[in-house]
């Protein structure tokens, strides 16, 4: 894969962006309906929505949002390959597991990474950005 060049035309958007879809982000609102049939999300950001949710009623608001978006499952290669970022960049950038398997999942199925924190994640080389 060369850096910067998405071979696919599929897009993994990370938490930060469905934040700010759910918040009405209008930075975010006019790119995403441009291409909202190429999103898809991962697992840990599915974790990440539900975990962060203040009540039983926010929890079910993210649940039937998180309904609208194809899942990529966390695999043993998206694991060891989130080992391997890990080791490579997270003892200098002290970037967490969650975001390790965000990228090494973009990075493992050739998507590109739509972020609203590309400064979190712009250590990784083999991360190719969506540009919006």
């Amino acid at each position: 894969m060369i850096p910067g060049m998405a071979s696919k035309s599929v897009i993994l958007a990370d938490t930060s962006i469905l934040i700010g879809l759910q918040r009405g982000d209008p930075k975010i609102i006019p790119q995403f309906d441009k291409i909202a049939d190429s999103i898809h999300i991962s697992r840990i950001s599915t974790c990440e929505l539900i975990y962060g949710s203040r009540d039983k009623k926010e929890k079910n608001i993210n649940k039937t949002f998180l309904s609208n978006f194809p899942i990529i499952e966390i695999n043993e290669d998206i694991s060891q390959y989130s080992y391997i970022l890990l080791d490579k960049y997270g003892l200098k950038n002290r970037f967490g597991i969650a975001d390790s398997l965000l990228a090494g999942t973009a990075i493992i199925n050739d998507l590109a990474f739509w972020t609203g924190n590309t400064k979190h994640f712009r250590v990784i080389k083999e991360l190719t950005f969506y540009k919006s």
